[in-house]
């Protein structure tokens, strides 16, 4: 048997067993995201189209699979992110952690329906609303969390600046005001919705501070080479 951690608080195990039960809840609605799939079998009723037009023609589900699975990802990265930032914890944020983890366990049952709906011209605005504002109400609970230990109590260990956490607070602010705006967009065409949480996803998975980052710096040195 190891031996147990003497120099670990009680604050910090509590710390540490709410990040631990929410990676699994990750976990699990990731994995359930694929259930969304069809396999089809031998005796279904359609099986004479053959398995290659049958898994050809679920391309809307592959969509919506692959659509979620790097939306879970992106929000478990910002929530491992935002936890990593706390130093204890409480009953409030055990509670809105809580409230979170609820939406992200729900993630796969909009993620079937936007992959099953999808195709559907009459239908097609309420599954992609559905699903868009899923990740809304979701952003504004990850903020009212990052908030409260952030702002509200002291919850953040010494080695994050003011400047530091404000650059993390505008960078999740963004986040449901653009799905948001996508949802607005649903007014339009909900194509256009989805198009626009891929582009959010694609923004979040890439290095996108870094990149632009990397482009000031090339500005800034062509200024000074112009000047020189």
């Amino acid at each position: 048997m190891p031996p147990r951690d003497a120099s670990a608080s009680p604050r910090a195990r509590d710390l540490g067993r709410v990040e631990a039960f929410s990676d699994g809840v990750f976990a699990f609605a990731a994995t359930l995201l694929a259930l969304g799939i069809r396999i089809p079998r031998l005796d279904d009723a359609d099986a004479s189209a053959g398995l290659q037009q049958l898994l050809i023609g679920q391309w809307p589900s592959y969509v919506a699979f692959a659509l979620s699975f790097a939306n879970v990802g992106i929000v478990w990265a910002n929530h491992h992110l935002m936890f990593s930032q706390f130093v204890r914890t409480d009953r409030t944020v055990v509670s809105l952690n809580l409230l979170l983890l609820v939406f992200v366990a729900f993630v796969p049952v909009p993620t079937a329906i936007l992959g099953t709906w999808v195709v559907s011209e009459r239908d097609r605005p309420v599954a992609v609303v559905l699903y868009g504002a899923l990740f809304v109400i979701y952003g504004v609970l990850h903020n009212v969390l990052w908030w409260y230990a952030a702002y509200r109590t002291d919850m953040i260990g010494p080695d994050l600046t003011a400047r530091e956490r404000r650059a993390l607070t505008i960078s999740w602010a963004v986040g449901p005001v653009l799905y948001g705006l996508c949802l607005v967009l649903a007014i339009i065409d909900p194509r256009l919705s989805i198009a626009g949480f891929a582009i959010i996803a694609i923004l979040y998975l890439l290095p996108t501070p870094r990149i632009l980052a990397l482009a000031q710096r090339a500005r800034k040195r062509r200024r000074g080479s112009r000047r020189g």
